[in-house]
């Protein structure tokens, strides 16, 4: 037939008549006739129809074709048809022959357009049925046409990224969790459902179910197969997986299973072993799931049958059950149900055109190098009209035994991440933002999703990390932090650093000396900040704390205001605050402005025992003198001085308990015996004050100087003495002068005694002496005496007495009254007080109390409610107190986290508000609720 006479059939409408194949495109009715077809479906893939078509219309547009939906009509044994309905993504012009146009079409179900639409978002705490859902709604093809009817539905997925196109992460998560899908074309051909499933048992039977096997070489037979044999191929016979899970990193996960028996006889080493990368999975049940997934796929691939015939309704998707085959009917019925995984139709249409040159891209080709590799069978497929139009019709089969799971070869991967960035992001006004692993909130800067949403929980990387040790430095927020993916693991991303940027600007810059570590107070402006500066002679260290204005400066000290090195300070160490300072050493503490090279001990105290030493020695010498001169000796301080000493030599030996050390740390230091202070300086030692200054000790203090003892008062010196005052001079004399007032000396209970081995002179330059005595007053010398007493006056002497004056009146009697001054008499009465708190500094009730004095005496009790109690008539000398244990209930606090401080504001509000009925509970539930900041499990 020629072109005329198909014009003719047009004209008429039976154009598609009979026909194997028919077409309905937006070009309208019987513009596209199609010639050649060749489709491929598979389960768990797209399907794809490649129609040659032919058109008595040259002026077709094929951008009107583009995207466009049509249906092909497939011819059945009882001469209905059957739709394949797709959407056009390839139109080719393939020429022209006279008046007929040749041209293909490409068409694929709506799944196709996922191809090219990609997008980079993230899914949290959702199922892979809610992300399937989501990405399909962007697609309006997509939308109501289709279902997911699983049976084991997908766990939740706290943390899902897609960075790739739709179609390979929608493919990929089918993969995952070892779903599958299939097409159903809606009766009337305007539309087609994609259906998802997990179990070849959902399928539905073809129409009808039995399938006979004929024989090839015999006529055709439109609901036959001409041949049918199986295949085997060698699959790996066990798989094995490990996995990580950083919340219990102690766990080992792991996975090992076999392949199902009865495949032969197989080489066991073909064990696949993977590590499936961090945290997989959370359950046993997940692992068992996914691992089965895998050898599930391999059991599927290593048994399938392919066959050969005129089936038209064969569809993937569908199940069969095979009869008349030599083989399979001794099979058990179940073993005789097949389920179509893969189709590929080869048609040419019975219209009556005539044969023409082959066209490049045409399907002629193609279609000629299946009809020859079927030859023998030929008239198996051949297909006649009754106008004598032939056809063709051959599909190939590849299928599976219905009761075998089967799974899709995990084709689509994921994408490989590399380095990026993002920002560290928390609630509002929060800046700082982390959890019991000091994990982080950031949101990707491709996310285009807003608010808290748009954030996951990252680990973040430290400089170093152990079990109680390691550093600590938590990234805040609206900071640009480096993120990483465990393994290029799009679904695990961790933060590996941090970056400068135009809005978190570097403290220190440009210069490229100084370098350190600069924290910030949180809710205000302090901060605490460690400096190095490497300028070239100048190199300084400088720890800081703005509270307080605390500070440790060492090496070259100079002035620094933030990026700016000011001037010169000093060389060597400040240590300074405008708050408490406190220097403790339980041991022993050294402080010493001796010299002494880097590799001396620690408590070399050579220098300052040799000045102690020396003053022992003038303590000792001038005891003795002391002592032979009838004073009192130092004996008291001269021991105190020798044990105080004694106390500061102590050679240890550095502790060795195995382990490694390097072959270091060996050999012998000194050490205190006790804990001692020591000071020492080879300059001299200042100490003043604007006040007073105070020095206390329990036993003895030893004052020595080896030349002068310098004592000046402003205004007054005072001893109050206890016990006596003894006070030796060896030498030069001793001098006691009053420029102004008084000099008063008073024995209030017992004698005063001057002594003097020569003259002993009482002098008054301006008025009187007075001497006055209540007993009486006797002067003698060389046995001659006078005595006053008794209102008498005695003159003797055993050689002449001389009286000499101008006058001599001896008259009556007559006195002066003279009053002598009433000494104060009385005891000293010590008392002591004690005092006891605990570490917060509260007073200690009711704890029982023991004193040892100096004497041996003790004395015991218990405080008073407040920690108090005072001890009266205490013994002289020192006193060492001893408390018994605090008889309290102790519950050691937490510290609040950042979480509970918030959360504690927000109650005090609510309640300020009239909410009184809202508990810490509540206000938790509420968060979990509806924070929507999940955990990376």
């Amino acid at each position: 037939m020629g072109a005329q006479d198909l014009i003719a059939l047009v004209n008429s409408g039976l154009i598609q008549s009979d026909r194997l194949v028919k077409l309905d495109t937006p070009a309208g009715p019987d513009v596209l006739l199609p010639q050649i077809v060749v489709g491929t479906a598979r389960l768990g893939r797209n399907y794809e129809y490649a129609v040659d078509v032919v058109s008595l219309r040259d002026s077709l547009d094929l951008k009107s074709l583009i995207a466009q939906p049509v249906t092909l009509w497939i011819q059945q044994a009882d001469k209905s048809y059957r739709p394949r309905h797709g959407y056009v993504h390839t139109a080719r012009r393939l020429g022209a022959d006279g008046q007929l146009t040749s041209m293909q079409l490409i068409f694929s179900s709506w799944l196709h357009f996922l191809k090219f639409r990609k997008d980079a978002r993230i899914f949290q705490d959702q199922s892979v049925e809610a992300i399937l859902e989501t990405v399909f709604q962007g697609h309006p093809q997509a939308v109501g046409a289709y279902r997911i009817e699983v049976r084991k539905p997908s766990p939740m997925r706290s943390f899902c990224v897609q960075y790739e196109d739709d179609w390979n992460f929608v493919h990929r998560l089918l993969e995952a969790e070892g779903w599958f899908y299939y097409f159903e074309h809606a009766e009337d051909g305007k539309s087609h459902t994609l259906v998802i499933t997990d179990d070849l048992y959902s399928l539905k039977p073809l129409e009808p179910e039995r399938v006979q096997f004929y024989r090839a070489g015999v006529t055709r037979q439109p609901e036959a197969l001409v041949h049918w044999a199986g295949a085997r191929t060698l699959q790996s016979t066990s798989y094995s997986t490990r996995t990580f899970d950083y919340n219990n990193p102690d766990a080992r996960k792991e996975m090992s299973y076999p392949t199902i028996a009865n495949q032969g006889d197989l080489p066991q080493q073909a064990e696949v072993y993977e590590y499936t990368g961090p945290y997989s999975y959370l359950e046993e049940d997940r692992g068992n799931q996914l691992t089965k997934l895998r050898l599930e796929e391999w059991e599927s691939r290593a048994k399938r049958f392919c066959g050969v015939g005129s089936l038209p309704g064969i569809d993937v998707g569908r199940w069969f059950a095979l009869f008349d085959h030599p083989e399979h009917d001794r099979d058990a019925v179940e073993d005789r149900k097949f389920a179509v995984v893969e189709a590929t139709w080869y048609i040419r249409n019975n219209l009556p055109v005539g044969n023409s040159q082959p066209f490049p891209h045409s399907l002629d080709a193609r279609l000629a190098e299946v009809r020859d590799s079927h030859e023998q069978s030929a008239s198996a497929f051949a297909v006649k009209d009754a106008l004598g139009s032939e056809g063709f019709f051959l599909v190939e089969v590849e299928a599976q035994r219905q009761k075998v799971p089967f799974r899709s070869p995990f084709h689509h991967k994921k994408p490989v991440m590399h380095l990026q960035t993002a920002t560290v992001v928390g609630p509002e006004n929060e800046e700082v933002y982390t959890d019991s692993l000091n994990r982080i909130l950031v949101r990707m800067h491709w996310d285009r999703r807003e608010g808290m949403g748009a954030t996951c929980w990252v680990r973040a990387a430290f400089s170093d990390t152990g079990s109680g040790y390691g550093s600590v430095h938590v990234p805040r927020v609206g900071e640009e932090v480096i993120i990483d993916w465990v393994g290029g693991d799009c679904d695990r991303p961790i933060a590996t650093g941090r970056v400068y940027n135009g809005a978190t600007q570097p403290r220190w810059h440009s210069n490229g000396i100084l370098s350190g570590f600069r924290s910030k107070e949180y809710g205000g402006g302090g901060y605490n900040q460690l400096v190095m500066d490497d300028a070239t002679g100048q190199n300084r260290m400088q720890l800081f704390s703005s509270q307080g204005s605390s500070m440790l400066h060492l090496g070259y000290l100079i002035a620094q205001d933030g990026n700016v090195r000011g001037s010169y300070l000093g060389s060597g160490f400040d240590l300074r605050t405008d708050a408490y300072g406190a220097i403790r050493a339980n041991r022993g503490l050294f402080l010493t402005t001796h010299s002494s090279t880097g590799a001396a001990q620690q408590l070399e105290v050579r220098e300052a025992r040799q000045q102690l030493d020396g003053a022992h020695g003038m303590l000792e010498a001038l005891s003795q003198a002391s002592t032979t001169h009838q004073a009192e000796g130092l004996k008291a301080g001269l021991d105190a001085l020798q044990s105080f000493n004694k106390a500061t030599v102590d050679h240890v030996d550095g502790p060795a308990s195995g382990g490694r050390t390097a072959g270091g740390g060996r050999g012998a230091a000194n050490a205190f015996k006790k804990p001692v202070l020591l000071v020492s300086s080879p300059a001299g030692i200042g100490l003043p004050t604007q006040q007073s200054a105070h020095l206390g000790a329990d036993e003895q203090v030893n004052l020595v100087s080896g030349q002068s003892t310098h004592l000046v008062a402003g205004k007054s010196l005072v001893a109050s003495v206890a016990q006596r005052i003894s006070l030796f001079v060896q030498n030069a004399g001793m001098k006691l002068f009053a420029a102004k007032g008084k000099v008063e000396i008073q024995a209030q209970s017992d004698n005063i005694e001057l002594t003097a081995q020569k003259t002993v002179k009482v002098l008054s330059t301006t008025e009187k002496v007075e001497v006055a005595a209540n007993q009486g007053v006797l002067l003698t010398s060389g046995g001659a005496y006078i005595r006053i007493q008794g209102g008498n006056i005695e003159i003797h002497a055993p050689g002449k007495i001389d009286i000499k004056g101008a006058q001599h009146a001896l008259a009556g009697p007559a006195s002066i009254p003279y009053d002598l001054p009433a000494l104060p008499k009385g005891d000293l009465h010590n008392k002591l007080e004690l005092n006891l708190t605990d570490d917060n500094l509260k007073a200690v009730p009711n704890a029982p109390y023991k004193v040892v004095f100096e004497n041996g005496t003790t004395m015991t009790g218990n405080l008073d409610a407040n920690g108090h109690a005072v001890l009266h008539d205490i013994p002289d000398g020192a006193a060492k107190a001893f408390f018994g244990e605090d008889l309290r209930t102790f519950e050691q606090q937490p510290l609040p986290t950042a979480k509970e401080i918030e959360a504690h504001e927000v109650l005090k509000e609510l309640h300020a508000a009239g909410h009184d009925g809202i508990t810490g509970d509540d206000l938790a539930n509420l968060f979990n609720q509806f924070s929507g900041r999940p955990d990376i499990t």
